[in-house]
Order: C-alpha cells, then structure tokens, then sequence
C-alpha cells in the first residue's frame, strides 16, 4: 500500500514492488551470510561473558543440501587489549586455554552449520566494555567483517562488586547481576529444567579424517556408492544418499566412484553406518578392493552448547532454593581443610556443599571419605557372623533402620532362578538366632545337591535351599519352593527372620554403615577444629534437612513384593520429576535438632539425594561425564531406589564412575561416603572467585 491511497498507478505500482523486492532480496542476503552473531545480548556462564557465533559455507537457500569444498576460518579479536578468549564448538572442540586472538579454521565437505560459542574475559579483575571484530574469510576471500561491543566481567566479580555474603554471590554471579533481587528474576527465568536429559546435554558431530591412505579394504564384496549422505546427530550413524532421489549404485569398486560416499561393502548397508568413507583413490588386486586413499568420516561426541548450565530454581521445605546444574566451575570452596562443591541454596538461605577431597582437583576415590569403599547398610555387629553388610530385608534402605524383627513366611510369589547352577536342596532347616541366618539341615534325608529344573519332581521332599553351591552355606533369606513355573522362574515362598510390617521398616533405632562413617569423620575432622582465626569451624555449620525419603505408594507387608521407593518413582518416570521436598513423614527427614527434623544426627552431615544428583544433571541409566558431580568413581546418595525379593536385596540409589544415577546394587556394595553439610546463611567470602584454582574462601562476620 502506498500511504492514503487505495488506488495507484501501474508506475507507482511498479516502483513500489521495485523497492520491496530489493529490501526483501537484501534480507534474504542477510540472512544467508557465512557469518552471524545470535544475538546482541551478552550471557553468561561460569562468570564469563560469551556470545555465540555461527558460520555455514552457503550463500543462497538453494545451495542447501549440496556438497561444497570449502576452507572457512574464522579471526576473533578485541579491540581492547586487555581482554583473551577461549571457546568451544558445536564439532565437540573445547579449548579452554586463553589467547588474545583467535584463528579458527573448518574444513567442510558439505552444507552445513558450525556454532562457537566464544568466551571473553579481561586480563585483570575490572569490569569492562570492549568491541570483539570478527572477520570470516572462505578459502582465502574475505567475506564479512562484524563488530560486537560486549560487556565483560573481572574473575572476582563478587568481591569487585560489593558481594561478600557467600549466598548472595552464588546468586548474583549466575548472570553478573547488580543485585540479588534481579537475580533470582534472571534465575526464575530459565524456567524448569528438563529432568529428561542430561546436563550437559550430548549430541553426536561428524569427525573427519581427511586424506588417509588405505582407508579401506574388502574382499569379494561389492559397495553401496551415493554422491551424498544424511547424519542423524541422535544415534551418531550415517545414511547414503542421493541429491537427485535415486537409487544407490551398488558396484565393485573402482575411480569411477571417486568423490562417492560408501559405508563399506554391501553387507555393511547403507543405513545406519558408524562409519563412511569417501573415495579419492582405489586398487584392485583380484576380487581384493581398497580404497588406498579417501576421508574417513565417523562420530564424536560433543557437549550441546544449548546445555542448561548454571543455577535452576526450585523449591525445599522451607522455600525457594537455587541449585546448581550443568557444567559448572565456579562452585568451588575450601573450607576446613577440605574442598567442596556447592549443590544448591536452601530455603532458609544456608549453602549446601559437597565433600570433594583433600587438594584440588581431585578424581575418584580421593572424593569420598575411607577411600571411596564402604556399605551403605549397617554392618553386622558380630564378629564371627559369616554375613557381613545386611540389605535383605526393606529396613537397610534406611539411613537408620528397624529391627523389629521375627521369623515368618510370606504368601506364594514367583522368583527368578538360575538354570545351570546346581545348588543345595534339603528337606528341613535351622536358624541361627545368635548371626540371624538360615542353613539348611537334614530332617529325614540328607541335603541333595541340582538345579531348579533337575529337582522339579523332587520339591514336595526337598523344598528348601539358600541358593548356595556349598552344603553348609548359611542366608538370610530361605527358600521354600514349591513348583516350577518356567526355566526362569519357580513358585516359592519366602522363609525369613524380618521386619513384622511395612511401618516397622521405617523405625529409626540402628545407624546405617553410612551414618556412622560419616559422623565419624565429622567429629574427627571438624569438632574442636579451629579456622585462622580462631573460630571453631562448627560455628560455621547450619543444621539442615538431609532427606531419606522412604515413601511408596505401596501398602501392606512388602518383603514379597518389589518396592519402590519415592525418588524411583519420581526419576524412572517418562516425564522425570525431582523434589527436594522431603516425605511428610518426621521419621525420614534427619537433622541435628528438632527445629529441622527428627534430630536423630548426632552431627550435621548426612549425603546428597537422587533427587539433587538428578537437579544437577544427572540421569538414570545415562552416562554424563561433565557435569560438577561426576567424579570417575562410584559414590552413594541417602535416597532408597527399591527393594526387590527376586535377588533379595534392598538398594539405594547411587552415582556411577560415568556420571549416570544408578538404582540396581544392593547397600551392601562398597561405594564412596561424600559428606554433605550446610553452611550459615551469613558466612562471608574471605577470598576467592569460586574456581577449582582460586577457591571461596570463608570467614564469620
């Protein structure tokens, strides 16, 4: 429309449709540049300013989906030379080295997108406003040059700017904010975490070797050629294709083929390929085929530069509480002699840590107390009792448990059974009340020894077994079978010296292995200790809320039933869910007092749940190797997974080696202890930026 007129000339008309055509043309130029910047904002990560940056070696849209050889390489610098650089990529290339410039170059071999998220930093602690240029040229010919005027931050940015109070800089250091109220809007923000992934989120990227010499060789095969492939980043696997639509060539191999893609000989397929290959060069020795030079092309993974990273809100007992997720590496604090990582604030504004060694940077066993290698469950206190860990029973998922005990036999169930191991049958048992386990005995006949299938016509006389290969072998759980079901599965009952109901299970009268431990070394290391100043380091300590939720939606008598426990419940779920909102029922939240819990802690130190493990980043079954509570080694949380009769154990959840939240093992396993605490909501920064070099370092008002 022209501005008043409802009507015009075919002139106006013409000239009008002239200057839309050439606004419109120069957009969709714009939009198509090798080089963009997202946005103009500035983020923030870890206490770094970054922005992100996006080149693509096309021009127009309908270059898109063909193959193109191109060198594009890309020139960071600042303006202000007190300013470096450091950045990782979409192709899973991080580099965390400082430099004053940036020389970053890509070879591609087809169409595609490369995202680099670039971090800027000043050389000293101030505060600074500095023009980043870009220039981008693509094999050889300069292409755009781009000026970006950004924002960044000193290392130590909360003492630079007025935070001393350790809770407020958590929380104004998540996005550089003036002051904690805009904060924990900026926070509020991100919204809810996606609990179905990992944080870091993880994506497959293509990793090239170029030119390599007999990169492929197969005999009396023919090969799958495309002039094309799709790359699914989900599962890392490749598909052959072709621009025009059409069929594959499949054919032996020769340079007619030279500049194809194959995954190999025709066995291999052409779908779902780990690896391609493309063809420069090939030889033919008889029905031996090689390509003697070609691009080898596979995966790796990389860390999604959308990951959430940083401070999530949510909610605990006494209100909001902000907990770290993601990669993170400012959450660090030496405090007592030891170093910790933050987890998360409270709602009453206390700061919860994580134990992680005696030096920084430390991995494995070394971040757990007693060498990594101890029970969750209690240790049974006799000497000579041939069992040692107990869990099976549903009480040893408590971080303290009941033994309101008695001998009973449950109702009919079916068990998993082994096929091929033979083991000892007998017609009577005994019980030994002093070690509290079973063994088999004689009654009339002597014990007889087979599988489950070789005694199926033998059950009415010989019934019971502990399961064991060895005739005096003891358990805590008997077996009475009945009948076979399958080569997998029997009819038995369940003969067992055990809590008498479900509500007994939850009784708070004996200390786990872990509560012991823990305490323990909190009194060793902490009681009557004192900080350089004379403070005793107790003094620094809150109580807290250290939750063993054993809730279930379960009813009735449960050893003769799997049982799962609310965390299970909430993280195996296809929409996952976390709460740090303890059960309702006093006897599963601990603490030191009773302004907090049931005050059955003799000190304030107990372990992380699942449920903040699964806040921070961590997910069942899924591996997450860069997120702050991946250790490289095995580590127990306070939350009962499940107890399940067919393997006759209680477990609690866990951390694996790999990052992943693991629910299988039974508490008896050994695992790392990794104290957990609360620290004052007043404590101050002494010193410290917060990374795993330069510490939080605290001290009392």
């Amino acid at each position: 429309d022209i501005p008043g007129r409802s009507i015009y000339t075919t002139d106006e008309f013409k000239n009008s449709y002239a200057s839309l055509k050439v606004e419109v043309e120069g957009l969709l130029e714009k939009m198509n540049m090798p080089l963009s910047i997202e946005t103009s904002d500035t983020f923030v990560e870890n206490n770094k300013a970054y922005f992100y940056a996006t080149i693509s070696n096309y021009h127009k849209t309908e270059d898109l989906g063909k193959n193109a050889d191109d060198e594009l390489k890309l020139e960071i610098s600042g303006t202000n030379s007190d300013i470096v650089f450091s950045y990782k990529d979409s192709e899973g290339n991080v580099v965390t080295d400082i430099s004053e410039t940036l020389d970053l170059t890509y070879l591609f071999n087809k169409n595609k997108s490369i995202e680099i998220q670039v971090f800027v930093s000043p050389k000293n602690d101030a505060n600074a406003t500095t023009d980043v240029s870009l220039k981008l040229t693509q094999n050889g010919e300069v292409k755009q040059n781009i000026i970006k005027t950004m924002n960044v931050f000193g290392n130590n940015f909360c003492l630079n700017n007025g935070f001393n109070k350790l809770y407020d800089c958590i929380l104004a250091s998540d996005s550089l904010a003036t002051d904690v109220e805009t904060a924990k809007v900026n926070i509020a923000n991100k919204g809810e975490p996606n609990l179905n992934d990992t944080a870091p989120s993880y994506t497959y990227v293509e990793d090239i070797t170029y030119d390599v010499e007999n990169v492929y060789s197969r005999e009396g095969y023919k090969f799958y050629f495309s002039d094309s492939y799709e790359f699914n980043s989900a599962t890392g696997t490749f598909k052959l294709i072709n621009t025009d639509g059409s069929d594959m060539a499949l054919d032996t191999l020769s340079d007619k083929y030279k500049n194809y893609y194959t995954c190999g000989a025709s066995w291999v397929g052409y779908d779902n390929c780990s690896i391609i290959y493309r063809v420069s060069t090939t030889s033919a020795h008889g029905t031996y085929y090689t390509i003697t030079m070609g691009d080898k092309i596979t995966y790796k993974v990389s860390t999604s530069l959308e990951s959430e990273v940083g401070l999530y809100k949510t909610e605990d007992d006494y209100g909001d509480a902000y907990i770290y997720r993601g990669d993170v590496t400012n959450n660090n604090v030496l405090f007592g002699g030891y170093y910790w990582k933050i987890i998360r604030t409270n709602g009453d504004n206390s700061i919860r840590l994580i134990y992680s060694g005696q030096t920084a940077n430390e991995t494995g066993t070394a971040t757990a107390i007693n060498n990594g290698r101890d029970t969750y469950s209690n240790i049974y206190p006799k000497n000579n009792s041939p069992l040692k860990a107990r869990f099976q029973d549903p009480t040893y998922v408590g971080y303290m448990l009941g033994k309101n005990f008695q001998l009973q036999t449950s109702e009919s169930t079916r068990t998993q059974i082994e096929t091929l191991t033979k083991y000892y049958f007998a017609d009577g048992y005994e019980f030994d009340e002093v070690n509290e386990v079973f063994k088999l005995k004689k009654v009339n006949l002597e014990p007889l020894t087979g599988t489950f299938i070789e005694m199926q016509d033998k059950y009415g006389t010989y019934p019971y077994t502990c399961m064991s290969t060895n005739e005096n072998g003891v358990c805590e759980l008997l077996l009475k079978v009945s009948s076979l079901v399958d080569e997998k599965r029997a009819n038995v009952q369940f003969i067992s010296y055990s809590s008498i109901d479900k509500d007994s299970t939850r009784t708070n009268e004996l200390s786990s292995n872990a509560k012991i431990q823990l305490e323990n070394w909190y009194e060793t290391n902490f009681v009557e200790k004192r900080d350089g100043n004379g403070v005793l380091i107790t003094d620094y300590i809150a109580d807290g809320t250290f939750c063993n939720d054993r809730s279930t939606s379960q009813s009735g008598y449960i050893l003769a039933q799997n049982t799962f426990y609310g965390a299970y419940t909430r993280l195996t779920a296809s929409n996952k869910v976390a709460s740090l909102k303890c059960s309702t029922d006093i006897r599963d939240k601990f603490s030191n007092t009773t302004s907090k819990g049931n005050g059955l802690l003799e000190y304030p130190v107990a372990l992380i749940t699942a449920d903040e493990v699964a806040l921070a980043g961590g997910l069942s079954d899924i591996k997450n190797e860069n997120y702050y509570l991946r250790t490289d080694d095995y580590y127990w949380t306070m939350s009962p997974a499940q107890f399940y009769p067919d393997a006759r154990r209680a477990a609690a959840w866990f951390v694996f080696n790999n990052g992943s939240l693991g629910r299988w093992e039974a508490v008896s396993s050994t695992y790392g202890l990794r104290p957990v605490i609360n620290l004052r909501s007043d404590v101050l920064i002494s010193s410290g930026d917060g990374t795993v070099d330069n510490p939080f370092q605290l001290t009392l008002a």
